[in-house]
């Protein structure tokens, strides 16, 4: 196994939810969208910090309307 893989720290979606600048509504329309680094598993959702990292990263400067 990678170094990088074995210091992924895993967060839920409603983690993820308490990080974020924005509502439930908002999160929720993203996630519809699929716009997100989420993946599904069962009735939840998980990302890893640098998924979300490097979402916020490459949508800096960008507006997104949902």
């Amino acid at each position: 196994m990678e170094q990088q893989e074995k210091n992924l720290k895993i967060i839920t979606s409603h983690e993820l939810l308490e990080m974020l600048p924005f509502g439930k509504t908002k999160f929720n329309q993203l996630l519809k969208a699929g716009e997100l680094p989420l993946m599904k598993i069962g009735n939840d959702y998980i990302t890893t910090e640098s998924a979300v990292e490097k979402w916020i990263t490459d949508n800096i400067g960008q507006e997104l309307f949902y």
